[in-house]
């Protein structure tokens, strides 16, 4: 389709008259256009606001609080911090000095056992750390273990004393 350009603009002259009504026209085709499409830059503005409050929500909620611990827990935490701490030397010591695997063994099962129990006592606390049975029974638990260790040792320090006498007298 080649056309000489001096051509087109020959035939433009002819249209450059519009029409008189052709900005009523053009009008009321806007107004049309605009009634068949509503906006909906009120619904996107809406939308970005719940998403934004979804978020703020979800990272405010999800945020770890610093949690309040009562005064009984943290009196309970503290005993049984020193009871573990002594606990723990106690059984280092024994260790140290026991020269018998299968004693070792068999206190090490026995400590086991009690730890066990004590971990079904800590949960029960847990749910209900206002009852003072449950408080007492992780105590004696704990002083029950510390004791056997301290047992443990002074009969193995006697056998010692017994077997250096013993070996000295002879």
């Amino acid at each position: 389709m080649k056309q000489d350009i001096r051509n087109l603009f020959k035939e433009e002259d002819e249209l450059k008259t519009l029409p008189e009504d052709h900005s009523t026209e053009f009008l009321e085709k806007l107004r049309k256009q605009s009634k068949k499409e509503p906006s909906f830059s009120w619904l996107k503005i809406v939308a970005v606001l719940l998403i934004a409050l979804t978020i703020g929500f979800s990272v405010y909620y999800n945020q770890p609080k610093a949690v309040k611990v009562s005064p009984i827990i943290a009196q309970v935490e503290a005993v049984e911090a020193q009871y573990m701490a002594s606990i723990e030397e106690e059984w280092q010591s024994f260790i140290a000095i026991a020269n018998d695997d299968i004693l070792v063994e068999r206190f090490r099962k026995k400590l086991k056992e009690l730890d066990l129990d004590y971990q079904d006592i800590s949960m029960q606390f847990k749910s209900d750390s206002n009852n003072i049975l449950i408080i007492e029974a992780l105590v004696a638990n704990l002083q029950t273990r510390l004791q056997i260790l301290k047992d443990i040792q002074k009969h193995i320090k006697i056998l010692n004393q017994k077997n250096e006498h013993h070996e000295n007298t002879i």
